[in-house]
């Protein structure tokens, strides 16, 4: 049954994929110094946001937002289609930011391009998620 994108069972299952991803975990530039938080949102929609936490390149905790933006050390956004086309596999999450239908609201845009590989895994990852988009 599909889940509605962003949401808690969503974040839940994401995770689980991602975490899964041996493509991901080996495209990071160094994992054992990827410990962050970052958030994830959908552009023009302040109420879709989800928030994920790093540990060594494992994701530790996902949800919709929760963390002080201050805390956040990359905020990034893009529109559904635009995460649809990753999550499909359609088109790259690297080709998309440099595109510029992802885009850094925070955070070193040198942190996508050293760990470029991650970022792809991790987009494509989604695509396992069986994904409610209409929200």
């Amino acid at each position: 049954m599909a889940v509605p994108f962003f949401s808690q069972a969503w974040c839940d299952q994401a995770m689980a994929a991602c975490n899964a991803s041996d493509a991901m975990y080996k495209g990071f530039k160094d994992p054992a110094t990827f410990t962050n938080r970052m958030a994830f949102g959908v552009a023009g929609r302040d109420d879709l946001v989800t928030h994920l936490e790093w540990k060594e390149a494992k994701i530790v905790h996902w949800s919709p937002a929760e963390f002080p933006e201050s805390d956040l050390w990359l905020i990034i956004n893009g529109e559904i289609p635009t995460w649809q086309k990753s999550a499909s596999g359609q088109v790259e999450g690297g080709k998309l930011l440099m595109a510029g239908k992802v885009k850094f609201a925070k955070g070193p845009m040198s942190a996508a391009i050293e760990n470029a590989a991650a970022f792809n895994a991790f987009l494509l990852s989604w695509g396992q998620v069986d994904t409610n988009w209409d929200v």
